[in-house]
């Protein structure tokens, strides 16, 4: 274990923690995962929360964003206030949940999310985050060194992130329109989206768009969004 904390220690931008993190989950057993970074002192229902993800039915995302689900979904914030590992299926009874809530959740069986847990995960200034994981059976079937791992991997690559988002990188100037629209590709939004949150029309949009690829020497959005990750230009 003492080789991925300091192989962790070493990564100097977000986009790497990340994927360093995704590969050892899926070693590990992992099918999904997700992360979200919240605004400090914000809770992980907030619109600008960020979330990454692997594994999750492309269907889902899109409903998980598009039909506001995220905003729905309690599970997050409550597994924050439990402030310890916590099933989905425990998540969801907690507490009285209201139609729309339930709503979400019958849509999450619809897609086999059943079986995840989420964490808790702390760093520095307030800068908490909420990640989850699902190896498609309960956790008390899954081989006990294995959760152990991914819940100490967990809060290490957070907290590597944590001290990453508060350094000062250099790179190209962003203009503050173009920092809006690209940090908003990184929340997952589209350019239609992007266009309404920003009453701006969507031709403007992908005006926008190609002046950041540009700037960032990229070609397209996910290029976009893991360069201005790793530049600090993402303001997450």
């Amino acid at each position: 274990m003492q080789s991925h904390y300091d192989r962790i220690e070493t990564l100097v931008d977000i986009g790497a923690v990340l994927t360093y993190l995704r590969d050892l989950a899926i070693s590990s057993g992992v099918a999904r995962m997700s992360y979200y970074v919240k605004p400090q002192f914000e809770n992980a229902a907030s619109v600008a929360t960020s979330v990454f993800s692997h594994g999750y039915d492309p269907e889902w995302l899109a409903l998980y964003d598009e039909q506001g689900f995220r905003l729905l979904d309690p599970i997050p914030d409550r597994v924050m206030e439990f402030g310890a590992l916590m099933t989905w299926q425990d998540a969801m009874g907690w507490k009285p949940n209201t139609p729309e809530q339930e709503t979400c959740f019958e849509r999450m069986r619809e897609f086999g999310l059943l079986h995840g847990f989420g964490l808790p995960l702390y760093g520095r200034n307030g800068r908490d985050a909420y990640a989850a994981f699902d190896f498609l059976r309960h956790v008390d079937e899954v081989d006990p060194e294995a959760v152990g791992l991914i819940r100490s991997m967990a809060q290490a690559a957070h907290q590597r992130i944590s001290i990453i988002v508060e350094y000062k990188y250099g790179g190209p100037l962003l203009s503050e329109r173009e920092a809006e629209v690209l940090t908003w590709q990184a929340r997952g939004k589209s350019n239609n989206s992007i266009a309404t949150i920003l009453d701006l029309s969507p031709d403007t949009v992908k005006t926008y768009s190609k002046r950041i690829y540009a700037k960032l020497e990229v070609t397209d959005r996910v290029g976009a969004v893991v360069k201005g990750l790793k530049l600090g230009l993402v303001k997450i």
